[in-house]
Formats: structure tokens, C-alpha cells, sequence
């Protein structure tokens, strides 16, 4: 028996700033050419200030058009390599423009982005890429200490279906394709190739953690544009915005507060791969107003800086299992987004006197026919999800577009108080 149940629609007021036709585009290559095609001169992603100290990259900053004629390059060389419709491609990169570029060209040259913690062990990485028969991987060659190029190489040379192993500069190790310079041959604009009446939805594959093991799972972008409309409805993002986050776009939460979220709403994406409270802080300078989105962890933190008037919103970014304060440091423009595993993100505003409003009440819709996500608790309260917003599935099982209307299970359960979600615990041995 059932305890409790939600439906959530989109809500969006007289003011919303994200047109019908971005929610309708199939992924990130049609939105971002939407955005390029109204709003050109618009910035759309921006690297922190300070990052060529732990990159050896310049920052770059794009605007959408621009962004656009790099995406077109780089999805050009994708498709030069001759991978079949679908075939896997691992990104293993930091917060950057870079990585904002990439999923946005692998979607655009028909592949399929799998996503890896650039801090991912070798073993690990050669495991994951190995049974998800990966053709490529796309990383850098330098994060801080870290140098993941060179350890791509020798899970490269151990597996060889990673035909393709690729890496952003400086200094790429023999033995990878220097992407700056492979990618600047190509720049004629092609039309989007639409994707054989057979093949299954395009998406992305990222990781669950299950048992102390990582479980690979895939989710079109078709629903990851859902659950991101879901989120906007909450988080105010406006056209010509400034996002500041602090998450790498390497998971389902991070994707749809970060990359999908920006380009649904024609904001930019501020990213920043390696935290430094002096470059946060200059990021937020920009007059634009602007919105900071955050691990939940970092709460504290934010609370001790002195931040201007035009942060509009702090979006902290939480992930079951999680506890939460009754009296948090933060109060005043905070949403709260928590993430359940790779199923489901809830969104929701903190009340009038700065408190937690998550919540597993209904939530007013726009009147569509069917709820972008719906939830129920069992008696343990135990949550489980359905709608296009958690149409996640097991990579290799049927990804059939009308998943949507499975119930499915998560290894987490609720605490409730007053209506209120207080905490969520992790069962199944998560």
C-alpha cells in the first residue's frame, strides 16, 4: 500500500524566459542552434578566470554563435572517425568550456556520451570503457596534479576497442589525438543527420553506484530535457543570465543544473573546474545577473562570503543519502535541488523564513496531459518515480522511448515531517 504520491508539471509564469521551442528540441546540438539562430551575441559558456594555472589553457568565452562554429568543428571530426550511429565515446574532463563543447558535438555528430570523474582510478576507467565496448574517450591533458591523458593512454593500450583515445591540450602524449589541432581542420556547417528509423533514442550513460559498484545507466535527452524544464520551473534561470557552477558535468544532476538548464534557458554557463573562492568571486563581479549553483556541501562556505546584489539565486545541489539542517546557514535565495541517484532531481525554493521546502506534495501543473514526473512512498518510504523525467534505464536494456510510464524503484527512502522531506536514507546497500 501506498502512502503518499506526487505529480509534477512545468510551471512557467508570465515571465519565463524559456520558449517552447528550446523543451522541444531533441538535445543539446538543436538547442544550442536555436540559441545561436536568436540570441548570436548572447554568452553562452565561459571558463573561470584562473584556470590556466591548473589547466594550462587559457580561459575561453563564447558566445552562442560562436559556440555553435566550435561545435560544428569538433562534431565534424567526430564524424570523420566513422563510428556507427550511437557508438559509446567516454568524456572524462573537468567543468570547462571544453566539456560543454564536447557533449554538445557528440550529440550533434550522432554519438553517445559516457560520463567518468576525471579523478576516476585506471582499473576503474579501463573496467567501465571495456564493458560499455567504448570507441573513444575524450579527456584532457592536465588537471592540477592529475594527468589524465597519460592514463588513458595505458588503458588504451590495454583495451584496444578504444580505438580513438582524444585529449584537449597543452602537451598531449603521443599516442592520443591532440583535439585542437584534429578538430580546426573542419568548420563546414552540415545539417543535423537524423538517426535511422532503428536506433534507439539518443542519450547518454552515466554511473550508479549500487552495492559499492557503478552501474552503468542510460537516459535520453529527451527525458533529461524533461527533468531540466522541471528544475527551471523552480530556479528562475533567465535569458542572458550568468550560471556560476561549481559541479563538472560529468552526472545526470550536474547536467540538468548546469549544461541542459543553460541552454534551456539562454543563460550562460560560467564554468569552473577547480574551486578557488578568489575566482568565484570574480566571476561573480559581472554586473549580469547572476546565479551560483553548488554542491549542498559547500553551504557553509558560501555563507561566509560577502556576495553581491546581482546573485539572484544560490542553487545547492544535493545527493541522497542526505540529512538536512534545521537551520541552515544559508536562508534567503536558496532552491534546493536533490538528486536520487541517476533516477530523479526534485526542485524547490526555501520558504519565507529560509527553511527546507522539498516536499512529496503535488505541485500545480500547466494543465499538460501527462506529469513530467510523478513519485510515491511506500510504507518502509521507500520512493520510487515514473514519468519522462525518470526515464532512466540499464545500459543495454530496452530503451524504448515509452519507458516513461515504469514505476521505478530507488534504493532510497524518505524522512517526512510536517509534509516536509527532512532526509533521505540509502537502503539496498547503497
Amino acid at each position: 500500500m501506498f502512502m503518499g504520491a506526487m505529480a509534477i508539471d512545468a510551471r512557467r509564469g508570465d515571465d519565463a524566459s524559456q520558449p517552447e521551442d528550446l523543451f522541444a528540441c531533441a538535445g543539446p546540438s538543436e538547442q544550442l542552434r536555436f540559441n545561436a539562430a536568436i540570441s548570436p551575441a548572447l554568452p553562452a559558456f565561459c571558463d573561470q578566470a584562473d584556470r590556466l594555472g591548473w589547466s594550462g589553457r587559457e580561459p575561453s568565452s563564447l558566445t552562442f554563435l560562436e559556440a555553435d562554429a566550435e561545435v560544428e568543428r569538433l562534431s565534424g571530426f567526430f564524424r570523420s572517425l566513422g563510428l556507427r550511429e550511437n557508438a559509446i565515446v567516454a568524456v572524462a574532463l573537468p567543468n570547462s568550456t571544453e566539456a560543454c563543447l564536447t557533449i554538445v558535438a557528440l550529440d550533434r555528430a550522432g554519438l553517445t556520451p559516457a560520463f567518468l570523474p576525471v579523478a576516476t582510478a585506471r582499473e576503474t576507467a579501463a573496467q567501465l570503457v571495456e564493458s560499455l565496448a567504448a570507441a573513444g574517450v575524450v579527456t584532457q591533458s592536465q588537471i592540477a596534479y592529475l594527468r589524465p591523458a597519460s592514463d588513458w593512454r595505458d588503458v588504451a593500450a590495454g583495451y584496444f576497442g578504444l580505438r580513438f583515445p582524444m585529449a584537449f591540450g597543452p602537451g598531449v602524449p603521443d599516442g592520443l589525438i591532440d583535439l585542437d589541432r584534429a578538430a580546426s581542420g573542419f568548420g563546414e556547417v552540415s545539417e543535423i543527420t537524423p538517426q535511422s528509423a532503428d536506433a534507439p533514442p539518443s542519450g547518454f550513460v552515466t554511473f550508479e553506484t549500487q552495492d559499492g559498484n557503478l552501474r552503468p545507466v542510460f537516459r535520453s535527452w529527451k527525458s533529461a530535457i524533461a527533468a531540466t524544464r522541471l528544475f527551471l520551473a523552480t530556479a528562475g534561470y533567465r535569458r542572458g543570465d550568468r550560471v556560476v557552477s561549481l559541479l563538472a558535468q560529468d552526472d545526470f544532476r550536474s547536467l540538468a543544473t548546469g549544461l541542459l538548464a543553460s541552454l534551456a534557458s539562454g543563460s550562460a554557463l560560467v564554468a569552473h573546474g577547480l574551486f578557488s573562492s578568489r575566482a568565484l568571486m570574480e566571476s561573480l563581479a559581472d554586473e549580469a545577473r547572476t546565479l551560483i549553483v553548488a554542491p549542498g556541501w559547500m553551504e557553509a562556505d558560501l555563507a561566509r562570503l560577502e556576495l553581491s546584489a546581482n546573485v539572484a539565486n544560490i542553487v545547492l545541489v544535493h545527493r541522497a543519502p542526505v540529512r538536512f539542517k534545521a537551520r541552515p546557514p544559508l536562508t534567503h535565495g536558496v532552491v534546493d535541488a536533490l538528486a536520487f541517484g541517476e533516477t530523479a532531481l526534485l526542485a524547490k525554493a526555501r520558504d519565507a523564513r529560509g527553511q527546507f521546502a522539498l516536499s512529496l506534495e503535488p505541485i500545480d501543473g500547466s494543465g499538460e496531459a501527462e506529469a513530467l514526473l510523478e513519485a510515491r512512498r511506500d510504507e518502509t518510504g521507500r520512493i520510487s518515480f515514473r514519468g519522462p523525467a525518470a526515464a532512466v534505464s540499464a545500459f543495454g536494456a530496452s530503451q524504448a522511448d515509452d519507458s516513461s510510464g515504469v514505476w521505478r524503484r530507488s534504493p532510497f527512502a524518505a524522512e517526512i515531517f510536517a509534509g516536509i522531506v527532512i532526509g533521505v536514507s540509502a537502503i539496498d546497500g547503497v
